[in-house]
C-alpha cells in the first residue's frame, strides 16, 4: 500500500510543515523504512485519525519527500 499524497493530507491539517517542524513529530533517528510504514499505517484508516495523527502523517510525508529530493540532487550532481 502507498501512503496518501501530501496535498491530500495538507487539506486536513490546513498547514504546511517545514522539515524542522516535521522532525519534531517523528522520533529522532527513525529509519526511512519505519517512517514509510508509519505513513502507510496512518493512511490506511484515515477516517479514524485525530488532529495529531494528521500532523504526524504530514510530518512523515514531508521528511520522506525531503530525503528523496536530497538524494535526487546528489545523484544529479554526480552525473554532471
Amino acid at each position: 500500500m502507498k501512503p496518501m499524497k501530501l496535498a491530500e493530507v495538507r487539506k486536513h491539517t490546513g498547514r504546511e510543515l517545514t522539515v524542522e517542524e516535521a522532525a519534531q513529530y517523528v522520533s529522532p533517528g527513525q529509519s526511512d523504512t519505519v517512517t514509510r510504514n508509519q505513513a502507510c499505517a496512518l493512511s490506511l484508516h484515515s477516517w479514524s485519525n485525530s488532529p495529531t495523527d494528521w500532523l504526524r502523517l504530514e510530518a512523515c510525508l514531508v521528511l520522506l519527500a525531503h530525503k528523496r529530493r536530497r538524494n535526487l540532487r546528489a545523484a544529479a550532481a554526480r552525473i554532471r
